[in-house]
């Protein structure tokens, strides 16, 4: 086994780059109580972020209970928890990342080659399963 696998581009968000919040947490959901991202419920035709295709961005993802967020279409690199850096198993390019509760998490994210409608959710299945995802459009 070679001592390096692979080599990592960091993701280096420029100043100025777009900073985004997303939140993880129980809410209304066609009358019941649900899982929603920014207090929403999932819908396929609204999109929660509008992202240009190259661009670097910096989500935050925050949570009330655990919740893996998995981001379609391209990997992300994890910058901070908390106010600490990134623990040694959030090196690398991720598609998910673990989010205990009560935590904050950010990540950098860059979206290149494919424009149109993808999404973003809980991995946690039950989550999954009622709708704790949101679209994200790529341009």
């Amino acid at each position: 086994v070679p001592e390096r696998l692979a080599e990592v581009e960091p993701l280096v968000p420029p100043a100025g780059v777009p900073k985004r919040m997303f939140r993880f947490t129980r809410g209304e959901v066609g009358g019941h109580r649900g899982w929603t991202i920014n207090g929403e419920k999932f819908d396929p035709d609204t999109s929660l972020a509008d992202i240009q295709l190259g661009q670097i961005e910096v989500w935050r993802f925050v949570t009330d209970v655990h919740h893996p967020v998995h981001v379609h279409l391209d990997a992300f690199q994890v910058l901070r928890r908390g106010s600490h850096g990134p623990s040694p198993y959030d090196a690398g390019w991720k598609d998910t990342v673990d989010v205990p509760p009560a935590e904050v998490v950010d990540v950098a994210v860059r979206f290149t080659d494919h424009a149109g409608r993808f999404v973003f959710h809980c991995h946690n299945l039950e989550h999954e399963d009622m709708a704790m995802m949101a679209t994200i459009r790529t341009l």
